[in-house]
């Protein structure tokens, strides 16, 4: 059956940890009363808010070892659809320290390089997924590559998508961010820090300069409590939450890139978008684990949500 979906490409997927503690003190044993275990990473964490917001979502990734067969197990039970790729290496963990005053701090493993015949493998399951979705579908692309991957390799991805006539998000910076904007990604959504170092510059200057390398383009800068600027055809706006909220940031960036594929998928125009965005985005801090939001939240907090047209 030819379906409309996120498809989201996860190579260099991880089982993501979450300790909840009172205070995290340095140099001191601590006892660690709240674990919690799921399958994560970035394209994960854009699929599972998807789905959370309604829409469909399909999440592939390489997977390899017993951490591997620990993230296929947790999306068995009521995750985002899975196409695993096999692979000789061994799923990375990343450990994320949340205190209760909302302080994250999150130990990520950089995972091994993928194997010139895995990343070919890669790209079948993704040729397969593509060819089986319909008109309207978004390709994600989010998170790091595995250490040693050509910096050209989202741009394949990106100009498999778009001879489909596939929107394209891709979520990274540096060479590879550039890579996928010369292949025709149509939108992005670097954080702040991604920008200055892919651009030399952050805000508007740092937004300008990649949009001249593809003047369809829409950028999405997002800078944490601040929120979100936003520049593409249409003109420019920053968004902004409408009160601080207090929780766990991990994961607020990747329900940014999850509002804005499913707003993509409705047809939802570009103010409408940001507005869910930024209230997605809200909703993920105030849950405790990344990658889950409340949509009744994501709902409320989007109106609510400060719109100004900068040009």
């Amino acid at each position: 059956m030819i379906i409309q979906e996120a498809i989201c490409l996860g190579l260099n997927p991880a089982v993501d940890v979450t300790y909840r503690i009172g205070t995290l003190v340095h140099g001191e044993a601590q006892r660690v009363p709240h674990v919690r275990e799921q399958a994560g990473g970035k394209a994960t964490n854009v699929a599972r808010v998807v789905q959370q917001l309604g829409e469909r979502a399909h999440l592939i990734a390489a997977l390899g070892g017993p951490t591997g067969e620990q993230f296929a197990a947790d999306l068995a039970t009521g995750g985002p659809r899975l196409t695993a790729v096999a692979t000789t290496r061994h799923t990375r963990r990343t450990v994320t320290i949340v205190e209760d005053d909302g302080t994250a701090t999150a130990l990520n493993e950089a995972g091994a390089a993928i194997p010139p015949a895995e990343w070919r493998a890669v790209h079948d399951s993704l040729d397969e997924v593509l060819a089986a979705a319909s008109a309207g579908s978004v390709l994600v692309l989010s998170g790091s590559l595995p250490p040693g991957a050509d910096e050209a390799g989202y741009a394949e991805c990106v100009a498999a998508a778009r001879a489909q006539g596939f929107s394209v998000i891709v979520d990274c910076g540096g060479p590879a961010l550039l890579a996928a904007i010369d292949a025709g990604a149509t939108h992005i959504k670097p954080n702040r820090h991604e920008l200055l170092e892919t651009v030399g510059c952050d805000g508007l200057a740092g937004v300008s300069a990649l949009r001249e390398r593809s003047p369809g383009l829409v950028v999405l800068v997002s800078d944490g409590p601040a929120g979100l600027i936003c520049a593409g055809p249409e003109g420019e706006w920053r968004a902004t939450p409408s009160r601080p909220l207090r929780g766990n940031p991990v994961g607020a960036g990747d329900a940014v890139v999850a509002a804005v594929a499913t707003g993509l998928m409705l047809g939802m125009p570009i103010e409408a978008i940001l507005r869910s965005a930024v209230g997605t985005s809200g909703a993920a801090v105030l849950n405790p684990i990344a990658g889950h939001i409340d949509r009744e939240v994501a709902r409320d907090l989007a109106p609510t949500v400060g719109l100004t047209r900068l040009g």
